[in-house]
């Protein structure tokens, strides 16, 4: 599998070539990250995270969101397992966000394409606790360019850089299911 990484500045539509089993495919994205309502989290007005080794401090736009983010990274090293959704034991890439907002009140479902929930975020606006949605993928936006992500079997629960690309999936946008 290739992954292929954009910057944050990059125009959409992409194409990616890549992708998983056998041969590659292309995937353009369906959705713009550059469009989206939720206004950015002002700096000060936001719920305060104190990110895991010395990567600094990030505000969340409101309490549940930083407290999704903060579940989730009580998860770093847990191993992927297909389907899996238990703390501490394995999480797939869904089952991780369903899990940490699950801790927080708030319902997803247990499919990636599915959580394209609650309101459409611009990529400039990202804040801790936002969710990068591809048609086989989900990830958590976490603050400072960075997410945490469920990847695939055979790796963990880790950080990763943001990214609108992964291994062919179609990119669906950015959500935030706290608005």
């Amino acid at each position: 599998t290739e992954i292929y990484t954009l910057s944050l500045h990059d125009a959409l539509p992409i194409s990616v070539a890549g992708g998983g089993g056998g041969g590659s495919s292309t995937s353009v994205a369906s959705a713009n990250p550059n469009a989206g309502t939720a206004p950015p989290v002002k700096f000060g007005q936001g719920v305060k995270i104190d990110l895991p080794n010395g990567m600094g401090t990030v505000e969340a736009p409101n309490e549940k969101a930083a407290g999704a983010v903060r579940e989730a990274l009580t998860q770093l090293g847990v191993p992927y397992v297909w389907g899996g959704e238990t703390q501490g034991k394995g999480f797939d890439c869904s089952g991780l966000t369903q899990w940490a907002y699950g801790k927080e009140g708030i319902s997803l479902p247990h499919d990636a394409a599915a959580q394209n929930i609650g309101e459409r975020v611009a990529q400039a606006n990202l804040a801790p606790g936002d969710l990068a949605v591809w048609d086989g993928h989900v990830a958590m936006y976490i603050g400072d360019g960075k997410m945490i992500e469920a990847p695939h079997t055979g790796d963990v629960v880790h950080i990763v850089p943001v990214r609108t690309t992964n291994a062919g999936d179609a990119f669906e946008g950015f959500f935030r299911p706290t608005a």
